[in-house]
């Protein structure tokens, strides 16, 4: 009797393979949307080479908001990953703080094609769309590394740093896009190649706080 009641006012124990699986097909059609900005206008002859590449040039800024989104879209994909490694079930917050994540992923094909359509602090749409991903990912992490009866195996304090850390890093450049995209809108979009260094700085600083 005692074991009916104290399953009774167990919170339900949810898998994590049905949310895995939501997040890796919401992330595979955001990826694939994504392309979908990148076509050649209609109705212009290209009959040469240099005519071609004209036309190719003019999707330049399209073609870069293609390669940055992809590359949010890679980190945190990659970043959730990592971090449901831990996880054996997940509870209420868990898998709504996985689908506030997700919805910023959905988000991201519309903020792509604003952004590389228009130049303006109001277009930089990628920045407010990771920014929200980021806090999901935080939020995540959080209850991951506070709940540990949630996980396989707990998260530790080092780890739980990395992520903030890189989630840190990523709300910061984001943060500095739309700064640029008020004195040098021309620029903007290049602040966010500082995503490169997500991965190799939070790595140095998670070793240092082991």
């Amino acid at each position: 009797m005692t074991d009916i009641a104290a399953t009774a006012g167990a919170s339900p124990q949810l898998s994590k393979h049905r949310i895995e699986a939501l997040v890796d097909g919401i992330f595979a059609v955001a990826m694939t949307l994504l392309v979908i900005e990148l076509k050649l206008p209609e109705h212009v002859p290209a009959t040469s080479s240099a005519e071609l590449l004209h036309v190719l040039g003019e999707l330049a800024p399209t073609f870069g908001s293609w390669v940055i989104s992809f590359l949010v879209l890679a980190i945190f994909w990659v970043g959730n990953h990592r971090l449901y490694s831990y996880v054996r079930h997940l509870d209420g917050p868990l898998t709504w703080y996985t689908i506030l994540m997700l919805a910023g992923a959905s988000l991201l094909p519309f903020a792509s094609a604003v952004n590389g359509r228009f130049l303006s602090q109001l277009a930089q749409a990628d920045a407010s769309v990771m920014t929200l991903m980021a806090i999901g990912s935080l939020l995540v992490a959080a209850r991951i590394y506070r709940h540990p009866e949630l996980c396989a195996h707990p998260m530790d304090k080092a780890s739980y740093a990395g992520v903030c850390i890189r989630q840190g890093i990523l709300i910061a450049v984001a943060a500095l896009t739309v700064v640029l995209a008020g004195q040098a809108p021309g620029m903007a979009n290049f602040a966010f190649m500082l995503l490169f260094l997500v991965r190799p700085l939070s790595n140095v600083l998670t070793r240092r706080l082991r």
